[in-house]
């Protein structure tokens, strides 16, 4: 795939998708919300963060996806690509099935792509100023923006703690992409819309990364 990082358009493959859950600096925070998923039907995880192994193939920097059912919906995260020597960071969205979550969370996860910004920074140029780092998403339904997540970084793992487990996990991150968690819904509801935006704001340069892209299913619910 295409991305580009500092203004230089590089061709790369990565070798593997790992999807961080619960991934909340407040642990309480996150049990109680595995305590309410438990109650709407979704299993609580074997070890938190959970970590998902997933096709990089499901990778995409285009501007549409398709998926199955229209009980799916988006959800901001940041992300890290780690190319050569470095890590960088960028945006991504761990589109999800909600219903088929239901009955796994692995599963719901592995049949959406997984689109991800063109754009990245290195992780060294923000590390000072991480926990002010700004991400936002927005959901479009019937032609209407709703602001949907809100946030600043400092409410998940760090990258270099999050880095730490997986590498005390045994885990080879050699050119992987990494989701490393999201926030909260605003009014707590999922939203299925048809398209999905987001962007990590730096506040100290003004300096943005996108993400957008449209939804189209190929069965609709009723």
């Amino acid at each position: 795939m295409e991305i580009k990082i500092n203004n230089k358009t590089i061709d790369w493959i990565p070798n593997k998708l790992l999807i961080a859950g619960f991934t909340g600096r407040n642990q309480e925070e996150i049990k109680a919300h595995i305590q309410e998923l438990k109650e709407i039907g979704i299993p609580e995880p074997d070890e938190i963060p959970a970590i998902y192994h997933l096709s990089p193939s499901l990778l995409t920097t285009k501007s549409e996806i398709f998926a199955i059912n229209q009980e799916s919906s988006g959800e901001i995260e940041y992300i890290l690509l780690h190319i050569g020597d470095e890590w960088y960071v960028g945006l991504g969205s761990d589109h999800t099935d909600r219903e088929l979550e239901k009955v796994s969370f692995a599963k719901s996860k592995q049949v959406c792509a997984k689109p991800i910004s063109k754009e990245y920074w290195n992780l060294s140029s923000v590390s000072e100023i991480w926990d002010t780092l700004k991400i936002k998403s927005w959901v479009t339904l019937d032609g209407k923006a709703e602001i949907y997540q809100e946030g600043t970084l400092e409410n998940l793992l760090h990258p270099t703690d999050l880095l730490n487990i997986l590498t005390n996990r045994g885990y080879d991150l050699e050119n992987t992409v990494l989701f490393c968690g999201t926030l909260p819904i605003i009014n707590g509801d999922f939203i299925y819309g048809d398209r999905f935006r987001a962007e990590i704001i730096n506040p100290q340069t003004k300096e943005k990364i996108h993400l957008d892209y449209h939804i189209t299913f190929s069965k609709t619910q009723k």
